[in-house]
């Protein structure tokens, strides 16, 4: 094959044809590639979109963000100073020291005066004693803090000076009791009363005031009928005559 042969191939029309097709598959191949890789990032787009909507929606089905309506008279104050007042209300809902009520008023700690007798006979069958005394009941020896009135069953008792009933409950040794507060440190208990009382706690008293009935003292059973009266200062036991002005009432 001579040259002019070679070259007259090359410059054939068919060639030219093949040439032309060959570069328009070309372009066609690089159209048809781009076009998909668009598509393609489109989808993954929407795929995203999808998934992300899905996760939002699974997660607020889940974890619900819900606000609470406030009523308007809601008190929403978490201040010291509620606490404090709310703390107040529970710990002093008994009448305070020192607070008058219909004219009546408890006295100072140094002014406690004793003027009535527990119960009407005035009779000590019992002194107060520090010291153990044999109490035939129990059958042993215990100090007697306190005084014993003779009484008779359903005789009254009553208050010996003004103060505040401060508690009534039932003692196992001491049967029911009634507890007046006369001042801040000082308090009368009356003990071996029927279980019904003429007062409840909280309430104002003048001196000589009846509070309940001569009934039974559990651990004194082997004495007469008698009112069991014992008095605390500053949490200690103290003789009542401390604070006796008279005997005479």
């Amino acid at each position: 094959m001579d040259k002019q042969f070679f070259d007259d191939h090359f410059e054939d029309d068919n060639y030219d044809d093949y040439d032309d097709a060959s570069a328009r598959s070309r372009k066609s191949g690089k159209t048809f590639t781009k076009g998909f890789l668009t598509a393609l990032a489109i989808c993954m787009v929407a795929i995203g979109a999808s998934v992300w909507t899905t996760v939002k929606n699974v997660h607020s089905y889940l974890y619900p963000d819900v606000e609470l309506p406030l009523s308007s008279d809601t008190d929403c104050d978490t201040s010291s100073e509620t606490h404090s007042t709310l703390a107040s209300y529970v710990v002093e809902s008994d009448v305070p020291v020192n607070a008058e009520v219909s004219g009546v008023k408890k006295s100072d700690d140094n002014k406690v005066v004793f003027t009535y007798s527990p119960v009407s006979s005035k009779k000590i069958i019992n002194e107060y004693s520090e010291d153990p005394v044999y109490n035939e009941t129990l059958s042993d020896y215990r100090a007697h803090p306190a005084v014993d009135y003779k009484a008779d069953i359903d005789d009254k008792v009553r208050t010996m000076g003004m103060g505040v009933v401060k508690k009534i409950y039932y003692d196992d040794l001491l049967g029911y009791v009634v507890v007046v507060e006369h001042s801040s440190n000082v308090e009368s208990y009356y003990c071996g009363l029927a279980k019904t009382t003429f007062v409840q706690t909280g309430e104002v008293l003048n001196a000589g005031d009846f509070i309940g009935t001569v009934y039974s003292i559990p651990c004194e059973t082997s004495l007469k009928p008698h009112v069991h009266v014992a008095v605390k200062e500053n949490g200690v036991w103290v003789n009542p005559d401390k604070f006796m002005k008279s005997n005479e009432n």
